[in-house]
């Protein structure tokens, strides 16, 4: 009985867990010209996403990118400003890594 009792209780943690999880297609966030923009990804870009959409210690578990066109501006997180500040890509005729998902817990 103890066994059962435990085994149900671990479901529905892994259950509730699981059903925390938020994702998000296409995120956009706005930065210091009132623009909104995708997301450059990176670790820090992806937590602090999750960290001001969900609250608390939400991060990011994970993610998905599509590429980025040259010319163009995307937004980074300041973690000391709890911000996003506009990042240029410039020209160099490349891949520009921007989430296209991000699940956060």
């Amino acid at each position: 009985m103890k066994k059962l009792l435990l085994l149900i209780a671990s479901i529905g943690l892994t259950a509730q867990a699981f059903a925390a999880e938020t994702t998000h297609n296409y995120p956009k966030t706005v930065n210091q010209y009132s623009q909104s923009k995708y997301i450059f990804v990176s670790s820090t870009n992806g937590s602090g996403f999750c960290s001001l959409t969900k609250g608390g210690n939400s991060r990011m578990v994970a993610a998905e990118m599509f590429c980025g066109e040259d010319e163009s501006t995307y937004n980074e997180f300041d973690w000391y400003s709890k911000t996003w500040n506009a990042k240029s890509t410039g020209s160099k005729n490349q891949c520009y890594p921007i989430f296209k998902q991000i699940t956060c817990n």
